[in-house]
């Protein structure tokens, strides 16, 4: 922690010449832990001096036996904390960079066969988050170690030393087990020797009742009843075992692509129920653990207006890191007549790097949307055969209207992983041309090219982009490193402006501006697409080319609304498109662009909708100038609960003046909904920043069994409104910065505590949400910066009420 934050380690530095003492902060934090042994040795000095008939003799002994116990239960945690973060370690050089950190335990691993792939794959279980990944064993002399020996609560566990290639990394709360209806009326908790005590025990009753003297005939009934019974389930328990199913599991896994489900195979059914008990097990453990996490405050920062009136808009995380190696957050700001850019950096402390006006953006800055970069050519010849296979099909079609005929959109999954060794019969070398082939896990195996049925032929830009103000931007083809992610700007006046997130944008002449003949209300980026909504009611559809460019020229439109019911803001919720249309939710088929399913948020038809953020298979929504945050199911659309916020921000006002607290009461609304791990962030109206647990969802949760969470208000928030609520991952190491040119073709991983960009993207395309164990940073920004705690009134009060404020917290 001290070699994380420097100026944490220079006030150290600095008390501890104040003070004189010669002990540095790592000798004083180990001194509680010395006085253990040395209690131990005092207590046995004290008994060896104590005659044995004294009366205090005993309770020394007792006293010895506990620090002698104490002094064992202290080493054996620092072990096995020493053997957990080993562990991880050796894992980040097998499987995946970044998985050491510092609530996170390896727990086991299982080799299974995942139905609709042929080669075998390793599944790995840790306390937060399974890995799943295909093996492949290298032809030729075997020059390393054979297996390599793990560290788990069970004890040690010995991992075969073969080459992994990552096919999916979802978080432990994303993934549900299914069972079958007959399968959820056994009694499948109880194993055989639990039977097996049960009939035991039933015998010694029969054997008792025979002894009785009195009328017995009932009682000799029900106990043959119940061994009945028992010898039934005793003889259904050995039949799963040895039926053909029995070694099989059926996992729901929720991402924001889809909701798919994965077969997988185990060895035997004891390996299947085993690792489905410790699945369990992990779950309810991190339930547990997730209600005594609290945010931790870092700090404040203040943003120097350059213009007046400036205030925040949105703000978005970059895909990756930027050219320096640093994670960077963009947050855009404007007065209505230019939009700015404010680059907060994480070098190791957050501060801010650059606050400049975007070029060639007149207007304000509406949304923004941070776009992953193209996965590749392994990618782009798995595209090309295929799109191959689909132009031969074609060519003999009937002479009817085809579906080739008509506008067609491209499906290009983004999830990339290895294929496996033998996919490709046709290549010379297997072992090695199976590096660069994609392989697709079952939720990716539909049909990626589909049609869509209408008429209307694919829109390009309209000709306003050609009066462009700023000469280094370009307004036709735009060439750029597609191995590089983008960063996608829209403004009020129908612009989109497109950046590398690794180029400095005030300097940079590698830039796109689009413009759209309405504002831009949305962005975002789904399936290797990205979706704009505008105020007309349009919905653009971007896709990439074979090289992997965007094809800005000629986008895909589809009109789904009006210029009176446009769509205002949009999420992507399990594969499809939430909507939201007045105060209506429109749950949109990406690869139709149909409308599914379409349902009312608030009768008040003048109340859009403001803000949707999801977490596994519940949605959250807040209309429009409410107080109320609904929750709604992912795949079913059953409305499960309603949060009013106002008691909560009304005791947190309780320290204001009696006319503010009126106001900010009679006005109070939502402003801004944030999901970051197990915790939904709101941000007010009033300023005042909540935090309410995450209910867990699965996919038989109905209203009925969803308990009202706590809603807790922070301590610190802003004197205005909350303008916006962004998270962004935290390194585990963030003294140690990467060099984005340095990256390995060979694959092998970078050096530790170092992340690739390539690394970043796959990554941040596997993990949909953060893990339990992954370090976050929430970031607020609005108007003001207030302590809440703090009712004294002074002359400084007020000064900064209208300076837009970054506040940090660390989750």
């Amino acid at each position: 922690m001290l070699s994380e934050h420097i100026y944490l380690s220079k006030f150290i530095e600095q008390c501890q010449k104040d003070s004189g003492s010669k002990l540095s902060m790592k000798d004083l934090i180990v001194r509680p832990i010395q006085r253990i042994p040395r209690y131990e040795l005092l207590i046995q000095r004290l008994a060896e001096n104590t005659a044995k008939d004294h009366p205090d003799y005993l309770l020394l002994m007792q006293a010895e036996k506990v620090m002698h116990d104490m002094a064992l239960k202290i080493g054996s945690i620092s072990n096995s904390e020493e053997g957990q973060h080993e562990t991880l370690k050796k894992l980040e050089l097998l499987l995946i960079t970044d998985l050491a950190a510092p609530d996170r335990t390896y727990l086991r691993h299982d080799m299974v066969q995942i139905m609709s792939k042929k080669d075998q794959c390793c599944i790995w279980m840790f306390s937060d988050l399974i890995i799943i990944s295909s093996t492949k064993r290298k032809s030729g002399p075997v020059t390393r170690k054979v297996s390599i020996i793990l560290q788990s609560p069970s004890g040690q566990d010995f991992a075969e030393n073969m080459k992994h290639k990552i096919c999916l990394r979802v978080g432990l709360d994303d993934i549900e087990v299914l069972k079958d209806p007959s399968s959820l009326s056994r009694r499948s908790t109880i194993e055989k020797e639990q039977i097996e005590d049960d009939l035991n025990l039933l015998n010694q009753i029969s054997e008792i009742t025979t002894r009785l003297n009195c009328s017995k005939q009932n009682l000799e009934e029900v106990v043959r009843d119940i061994g009945m019974n028992l010898n039934k389930q005793l003889t259904e328990h050995q039949n799963r075992i040895h039926s053909a199913d029995a070694n099989k599991l059926e996992l729901q896994i929720t991402t924001q692509e889809k909701v798919f489900n994965l077969i997988v195979v185990f060895i035997s059914a004891e390996k299947r129920l085993a690792w489905e008990t410790s699945f369990l097990d992990a779950k309810h453990k991190l339930s547990l653990l997730s209600d005594k996490r609290a945010p931790e405050f870092l700090q404040p920062l203040q943003i120097t207006k350059t213009r007046a009136g400036m205030q925040f808009s949105c703000a978005a995380p970059i895909d990756g890191v930027n050219a320096n190696g640093y994670r960077e957050v963009w947050v855009c700001n404007s007065d209505g007549y230019v939009g700015h850019m404010c680059l907060l950096s994480l070098q190791p402390e957050p501060i801010v790097t650059l606050n400049t006006p975007v070029p060639g953006c007149n207007a304000r800055i509406l949304c923004i949307c941070a776009v992953p970069a193209f996965p590749g050519s392994r990618r782009r010849s798995s595209v090309k055969n295929r799109r191959n296979r689909t132009t031969e099909t074609g060519g003999a079609g009937s002479t009817g209207t085809s579906c080739s005929e008509r506008p067609r959109i491209n499906i290009e999954s983004v999830d990339t992983c290895m294929e496996s060794i033998g996919e490709d019969a046709g290549s010379p070398s297997d072992s090695e041309s199976s590096d660069d082939d994609a392989y697709t896990m079952p939720h990716q195996m539909e049909s990626e090219e589909l049609c869509v049925e209408d008429e209307e032929a694919p829109s390009s830009p309209t000709e306003a982009n050609q009066d462009n103000s700023d000469p280094n931007t370009t307004t036709t083809r735009w060439m750029h490193d597609t191995m590089k992610s983008t960063m996608w700007l829209g403004t009020e006046d129908g612009c989109i402006h497109i950046f590398l997130c690794t180029d400095n944008i005030k300097t940079t002449k590698n830039k796109l501006k689009i413009q759209h003949g309405a504002p831009v209300y949305c962005i975002i980026y789904l399936d290797n697409k990205v979706f704009v909504s505008l105020a007309n009611g349009d919905l653009i559809v971007y896709r990439r080319d074979l090289d992997g460019q965007w094809d800005t020229e000629h986008p895909y439109t589809r009109t789904l609304g009006s210029a009176t019911c446009p769509i205002s803001k949009m999420h992507a919720v399990a594969g499809k498109l939430w909507c939201g249309s007045q105060n209506n939710i429109c749950i949109v088929n990406p690869l139709t662009l149909k409308i599914e399913h379409q349902f009312v948020v608030n009768p008040d038809v003048s109340r859009c909708v403001q803000c949707i953020v999801s977490s596994g298979q519940g949605v959250w929504v807040a209309p429009q100038q409410s107080s109320k945050v609904n929750l709604y199911h992912a795949t079913t659309y059953e409305f499960l609960h309603e949060i009013n916020i106002t008691p909560a921000v009304t005791q947190k006002l309780q320290s204001a003046d009696d006319i503010i607290r009126q106001h900010k009461t009679a006005c109070l609304r939502v402003t801004a909904l944030l999901i970051c791990k197990d915790l939904l962030w709101v941000g007010t109206s009033a300023g005042v920043i909540l935090t309410i647990p995450v209910p867990k969802i699965t996919s038989t949760t109905a209203r009925s069994t969803i308990n009202c969470p706590t809603v807790t208000g922070l301590v610190y928030g802003h004197t205005g409104h909350v303008r916006f609520l962004t998270s962004v991952e935290l390194p585990n190491n963030t003294t140690q910065k990467m060099d984005p040119n340095n990256i390995k073709a060979s694959g092998s991983p970078p050096p530790e505590g170092n992340l690739s960009l390539q690394e970043i993207q796959r990554r941040s395309s596997m993990a949909t949400t953060a893990t339990m164990a992954t370090r976050m940073l929430v970031i607020s920004g609005g108007d003001g910066y207030e302590d809440f705690r703090n009712n004294v009134a002074n002359e400084a009060a007020g000064r900064d009420d209208s300076t837009n404020h970054l506040l940090l917290w660390q989750v």
